[in-house]
């Protein structure tokens, strides 16, 4: 039974005055959290550059966050030539893969006692994976750059020309 001048509060009571304020607060902390770690980084990235900040209001940091972000995506519309970083990555493993399929050549050939049979199926599934990568890479070019008629006939001409038989792949 409630206390005499006291009443129950109802759900929609007990939102306003306890759940709504709880919330409010979190989401306010989440946004401090957040642009705290955006200070952080700006001012990672000014020390970098030289330059000191002493104080940031939250101002502050979005303005910095916004020109920061555009200056990054003028950059870009600028330089439409510079390499994705998809690509860097992918032409740094494609180098790593040759040297260690010609360190793998070089041991199968210095190195006595071991199967020339392995070493030549090894070497050819090397061969394949690599050229397999490589048209890979061409397929996406393709499908990113316009069609041109003279280049298929290139292309088909230099593929007639390759004599048909067993691919040995060599990295020398």
């Amino acid at each position: 039974m409630a206390v005499q001048g006291q009443r129950f509060m109802t759900k929609t009571q007990h939102y306003r005055k306890v759940t709504k304020p709880l919330l409010e607060r979190k989401r306010r902390a989440r946004m401090n959290l957040y642009l705290d770690e955006l200070k952080d980084l700006i001012v990672d990235t000014m020390d970098a550059q030289g330059e000191q900040v002493s104080k940031l209001e939250k101002a502050d940091i979005l303005e910095l966050t916004v020109n920061y972000l555009k200056a990054q995506q003028q950059q870009r519309v600028a330089n439409p030539q510079s390499p994705p970083a998809i690509q860097v990555n992918l032409d740094k493993f494609r180098a790593g893969y040759t040297q260690a399929a010609y360190e793998v050549s070089h041991i199968f050939s210095t190195v006595p006692g071991l199967d020339l049979k392995f070493g030549t199926h090894l070497m050819k599934q090397l061969g394949h994976q690599l050229k397999d990568m490589k048209q890979e890479e061409d397929y996406s070019e393709m499908a990113e750059e316009p069609v041109n008629l003279s280049d298929q006939k290139r292309s088909k001409s230099k593929e007639e020309d390759i004599p048909h038989g067993e691919d040995v792949w060599r990295p020398w």
